[in-house]
């Protein structure tokens, strides 16, 4: 991303402009799991005043991104195993209910936009190459977007969206593990297939499937290392 990107447009108010900008340079790993966030740089990150970056970072804390800790300033948050553990619990009830709501209510556009992401996730991990973990990262996420939109239920789709912002972190921990991202587009054309199947009940339980076998990798690393980003 160019420093001009990175910069605040004055068409929105500050304040979300730069919870926006340091929102996604942390999902973005640019902002690395338990770093300490200096104020001074990331006003030069912003070209914000110091006051926008702390109404910031009071927002992000509220989103469990950041976390301050008394005399030692703010930090990029660091998914414990406990909080991992749930978070894991309810993403495989609201993945596997985006599933079946999917295959119920999905349109034929919505079907083959899955389809293609899914092709596409395929091809980038059959074909990737050393440190791609970001790009495969981008792609998963363009498959569950689609899915929950095409779930047609507003309601566990703002739910989804939260929750994405926890479980992104801990995505990309699972899918830099080796064998991983191809273990994971297998249980993903396992959906794929029964969603084309109309199988509502199968596609429910292999989604909520994925992520059972996705927390169980996590867990078995952040019970073995803190934080595992630092090492």
């Amino acid at each position: 991303m160019s420093t001009n990107q990175m910069q605040v447009q004055r068409h929105a108010p500050i304040r979300e402009q730069v919870a926006a900008i340091l929102r996604n340079a942390i999902l973005e790993m640019r902002l690395m799991p338990g770093q300490l966030l200096i104020e001074r740089e990331l006003c030069e990150m912003t070209s914000a005043s110091r006051p926008s970056v702390r109404e910031a970072l009071r927002q992000l804390e509220g989103e469990g991104l950041v976390e301050s800790q008394n005399g030692r300033g703010t930090f990029v948050s660091v998914a414990s195993p406990e909080l991992a553990r749930h978070v894991y619990v309810v993403r495989a009830e609201l993945e596997g209910l985006a599933a079946e709501l999917f295959t119920l209510h999905a349109d034929a556009d919505e079907r083959q936009r899955f389809a293609s992401a899914v092709k596409e996730l395929a091809a980038a991990v059959r074909d990737a190459e050393p440190d791609q973990h970001m790009r495969m990262l981008r792609l998963k996420n363009d498959v569950y977007e689609i899915l929950f939109a095409g779930a047609h239920n507003p309601v566990v789709q703002q739910m989804v969206e939260t929750l994405q912002r926890r479980v992104h972190q801990l995505r990309a921990l699972t899918l830099a593990q080796p064998g991983r991202a191809e273990a994971s587009v297998a249980e993903i054309l396992e959906i794929q297939e029964a969603i084309e199947a109309g199988d509502a009940a199968r596609a429910r339980e292999r989604a909520a499937a994925h992520v059972t076998q996705a927390a169980t990798i996590v867990l078995s690393i952040l019970e073995e290392t803190p934080n595992p980003f630092s090492t």
